[in-house]
C-alpha cells in the first residue's frame, strides 16, 4: 500500500513538472493573426528572427475582413493582430487595447517566369503596353480575392473602377464574386507561381516578397497613401508582455527592418488610432 502511495506521489509530481514544462515552454509564444499579403515575410524572415530572440510565433494569415470576424465573434483570441485596413482595427471597439498604423503599400499586377503571358506583361513593365490593354486580353486568367473577405478584393475593384470606369472594370472582373478569379490570399500566390493564373491583383508588399514581377496600377488606382497596415495588441491578450514585446519588434525593432527591406513603406509619423 505505501508503495503504491508512493508511486502515485512520483507519477502525480511527474505529470506536475511535464504540465509546468509545458507552461514553460508557451512562455515566450505570440499568436498573431495577420493581413495574408504577409504571409511570405510572417512565415519567412520574421518568424526566423523571432525565434532567434527565443519567442514562439504562433501565426495565421487571412483575409482582414474574415480575421476581423473571427476576432469579432471570439472565435479567436490572438495576441496581435495586422490588419490591412484601420477600420477593420477600429470596428473591434473594446477588445483592442492600442493601435498603431504604421506602414502603407500601393495596389498593382503580379505575375511569374511561369505565366503564359509572361511576355505580353513585361512589355506593360517597360512601357510598352497600358496596363489595361494587357488586362483585357482575350482568354486571360486573371487572379483576385474575395471582397467580402479581404479588403485587397475591395480595393481591387475600386482601383479598376478609377483605371476604367464602371463598364470597363465589370468587363475585366466580371461579377463581384466571379468564381473563376477569387482566390483565397496564399491560394492566389501558389496559382501565380506556378503559371496557373497568368496575373494577380497584388499589393507591392507581397509581390516583391514573393518575388514576382509587378507593376503598380497607374495614377490615383495604384491607391498609395489609402492602403496601410495597423498593428493592434488585443485586450485580454494570452500573452500580454510578449505581444508588447511583438508590437514594437514591428514599429521599431528589427522587424521594422525587414518589412522595409521587402518593399513595406513605413509612415514618417505612424498614427496611434486606438490607445495612447
Amino acid at each position: 500500500m505505501r508503495r503504491s502511495a508512493l508511486y502515485l506521489v512520483a507519477a502525480s509530481f511527474a505529470a506536475l513538472l511535464t504540465f509546468t514544462t509545458a507552461l514553460a515552454d508557451t512562455s515566450n509564444a505570440v499568436s498573431v493573426l495577420y493581413a495574408g499579403s504577409l504571409v511570405t515575410l510572417m512565415e519567412g524572415p520574421i518568424k526566423s528572427a523571432l525565434a532567434q530572440q527565443n519567442v514562439d510565433f504562433q501565426g495565421q494569415g487571412a483575409g482582414s475582413k474574415m480575421l476581423a470576424n473571427l476576432i469579432a465573434a471570439g472565435t479567436k483570441q490572438p495576441d496581435i493582430f495586422i490588419s490591412v485596413d484601420p477600420k477593420l482595427v477600429i470596428g473591434l471597439g473594446s477588445k483592442v487595447l492600442r493601435a498603431t498604423t504604421f506602414a502603407s503599400t500601393s495596389l498593382g499586377i503580379g505575375w511569374s517566369d511561369s505565366s503564359k503571358h509572361a511576355a505580353l506583361f513585361a512589355k506593360v513593365a517597360a512601357g510598352a503596353t497600358p496596363v489595361l490593354a494587357a488586362l483585357s486580353t482575350p482568354g486571360l486568367a486573371i487572379g483576385r480575392t474575395d471582397p467580402q473577405l479581404d479588403p485587397k478584393g475591395e480595393y481591387t475593384a475600386e482601383a479598376m473602377t478609377l483605371l476604367a470606369g464602371a463598364d470597363g472594370e465589370k468587363r475585366v472582373l466580371g461579377e463581384p464574386e466571379n468564381a473563376s478569379q477569387i482566390f483565397p490570399e496564399e491560394d492566389l500566390l501558389v496559382r501565380i507561381d506556378t503559371g496557373q493564373a497568368d496575373v494577380g491583383f497584388f499589393y507591392r508588399t507581397e509581390a516583391v516578397a514573393r518575388g514576382l514581377h509587378c507593376v503598380p496600377l497607374p495614377g490615383k488606382a495604384a491607391m498609395s497613401g489609402k492602403i496601410t497596415y495597423t498593428v493592434a495588441l488585443l485586450r485580454n491578450a494570452p500573452h500580454p508582455d510578449v505581444a508588447a514585446t511583438f508590437e514594437q519588434f514591428i514599429l521599431t525593432g528589427r522587424g521594422k527592418t525587414i518589412l522595409q527591406n521587402a518593399g513595406v513603406e513605413y509612415l514618417a509619423a505612424p498614427a496611434v488610432i486606438v490607445g495612447n
